[in-house]
């Protein structure tokens, strides 16, 4: 079992991902600076690398660290900020992220109260003070994870990155797909009660009618999360409560749920 360590020996790396023509808002959500707290902010960019323009707010901090990442995908962007972390506590954040000093110490003061964990996961709240999603929640968002770096490199986790924002097929799922990973791998993971971000709210993923790449992307999601069979009824289960709640055509949804399931097979 770890030890239990002082907060103040704990270090912190908040993992922003970006792209180029968004990086101008990231200032906003930078704090004060912070001992043993940094931002890693991994930009992805299509461009050449010197039309990339870097915020003077952020080039003059000596707790921002600064990546380009050439190409698409936001879990590709996520394994980025991750492999240019060095702290003992990772957080996963989005450039539409708020951050309070209070958030800081609720993360810290866990972290130092939970050595044997190696996942955290936390409530998030809209820019309007409301609850992003229901909680307890049977998923979890992006923004919601915390993790013991060495933990995830010894078992050597990564964001799958055929699921993601911006992957070629699957637009949404990584996070999903990342925890079921954790577990697999045997890691502690809790979920803790108290909220350490505000984001502007909706994500992808809200709603499946007359969205194709999402359904698939769901049924893809089913099959990795929880096998075939399981899957199968889950994508079945999800079309008929459209058809009851949405009064939506519940038939495509199905079928390219069902696709979703097989191209992961």
């Amino acid at each position: 079992m770890r030890a239990r360590m002082d907060n103040r020996d704990l270090t912190l790396d908040i993992l922003i991902c970006t792209v180029s023509d968004r990086l101008a808002g990231v200032p906003g959500m930078i704090l004060p600076e912070r001992d043993g707290v940094r931002y890693i902010v991994s930009v992805q960019h299509t461009g050449p690398t010197q039309e990339v323009t870097i915020p003077s707010a952020l080039e003059s901090r000596p707790d921002i660290t600064i990546g380009l990442l050439e190409g698409l995908g936001l879990s590709r962007n996520r394994n980025n900020a991750i492999r240019m972390s060095t702290a003992d506590i990772c957080l996963i954040a989005d450039d539409d992220n708020r951050y309070r000093s209070e958030y800081i110490d609720t993360i810290m003061d866990t972290w130092s109260t939970n050595p044997d964990a190696d996942i955290l996961t936390f409530q998030a709240e809209t820019l309007k003070d409301e609850p992003l999603h229901p909680y307890p929640a049977p998923y979890v968002c992006s923004v919601e994870i915390s993790f013991r770096r060495n933990s995830v490199l010894e078992k050597g986790l990564r964001f799958d990155e055929r699921f993601g924002l911006g992957s070629p097929l699957l637009c949404a799922g990584e996070e999903e797909v990342f925890m079921a990973d954790a577990r697999r791998a045997g890691l502690n993971v809790r979920y803790i009660p108290e909220v350490i971000v505000q984001t502007e709210g909706a994500t992808t993923g809200i709603s499946l009618i007359g969205n194709r790449t999402l359904q698939i992307t769901k049924g893809a999601t089913f099959r990795y999360v929880y096998g075939t069979c399981s899957a199968v009824w889950r994508s079945f289960r999800e079309a008929g409560w459209y058809l009851l709640h949405k009064r939506a055509n519940p038939f495509p949804i199905l079928f390219n749920m069902l696709k979703g399931i097989w191209i992961l097979r």
